[in-house]
């Protein structure tokens, strides 16, 4: 059951509140050369177009507007990859807060390079100590700006639901991307609700699967084992807020590899002339190598999640398929 806080009024609520401080990406139908080529009336949203490069500005921006004014004075912390981190930095210059930003010791040069431009207070840390290192900060009086859980994320999200369904009435598919969770409950339980006949397409690195190991499991598993070039996707762990409302709005997860990976990354770049990281095209991967033809003569829309990758690394994953 899809909890009352992410109820359809609610999120046109907070969607009216976020467009002020969001933008309003594109959704791009595909021509037909390329739909034929995926098998399906293929449309494109366009987050990685978003401030911050990437969705995940509308939960952290939610989160901040969130907050009391002792909160806010008190700061804010976060811990990513790069996406959430990026997002992070972006809110706290934009709202003038203090910072104490985790970022892994794995994040490319961008990412690093993007954040120290918003002045952040950027603490490295190896992956796995990222959550305790949060919780050290929250103790020092720092709100803790959760990635992919907790109502306000998942409104932020929602809310990228209700413009997608805004842009395109007439959908039958959406595929997203899974790493801790967030964006697919957050999208899935809007449109779901809209529409229960919409289906809900997740997808994971083949090693970087601990959405599919916690629905199997019947709960949200506190450690995963991760390892794929798509940094992005590789949570540490998952969480029961956002795990069970993925849980009831997932129909299907997919899982792909690191090498259909950078085979849609070269893909993007030759014939869709966009230059992304390879969590923001595991559903073209998705589409063309495992669902085939299952989507012919229906509305299949790819969220493309985020983007916020260098050339150095790109071109060292498609050449070498790793970043050695």
């Amino acid at each position: 059951m899809i909890p009352s806080e992410l109820g359809i009024d609610k999120i046109k609520n907070i969607y009216k509140l976020l467009e002020p401080h969001v933008n309003k990406t594109p959704l791009l139908k595909a021509n037909e050369e390329i739909s034929n080529y995926f098998n399906t009336r293929l449309f494109f949203k366009c987050e990685f177009l978003q401030k911050s490069g990437s969705f995940k500005v509308r939960g952290a921006t939610n989160s901040i507007l969130s907050l009391n004014k002792e909160s806010l004075n008190n700061g804010i912390t976060a811990v990513s990859a790069g996406n959430h981190a990026i997002a992070a930095c972006y809110v706290a210059s934009k709202f003038k807060l203090k910072n104490k930003i985790f970022l892994y010791k794995s994040a490319n040069k961008y990412r690093i390079n993007t954040c120290e431009n918003f002045n952040a207070n950027l603490i490295f840390t190896e992956a796995d100590e990222g959550f305790k290192n949060v919780k050290i900060a929250e103790d020092e009086g720092y709100t803790f700006i959760h990635p992919f859980d907790g109502a306000y994320t998942l409104q932020g999200t929602a809310s990228l639901g209700y413009e997608i369904y805004n842009q395109v009435k007439e959908i039958d598919n959406v595929i997203i991307a899974i790493g801790g969770g967030g964006l697919i409950s957050g999208v899935g339980s809007f449109l779901k609700q809209i529409n229960p006949k919409i289906k809900i397409i997740g997808v994971e690195p083949e090693n970087a699967k601990g959405m599919s190991q916690s629905i199997k499991s019947g709960y949200a598993l506190s450690k995963v084992n991760v390892r794929s070039i798509a940094d992005s996707l590789c949570a540490p762990l998952h969480m029961p807020y956002s795990f069970s409302v993925a849980n009831d709005v997932i129909d299907e997860i997919i899982t792909i590899s690191d090498q259909e990976m950078i085979e849609y990354m070269k893909f993007s770049f030759k014939y869709l002339k966009l230059f992304l990281e390879p969590a923001c095209v595991c559903g073209m991967a998705a589409l063309k190598n495992k669902i085939k033809k299952r989507f012919i003569n229906q509305n299949t829309i790819i969220i493309l999640c985020g983007s916020n990758i260098d050339y150095i690394t790109w071109n060292k994953l498609i050449s070498n398929g790793s970043l050695v």
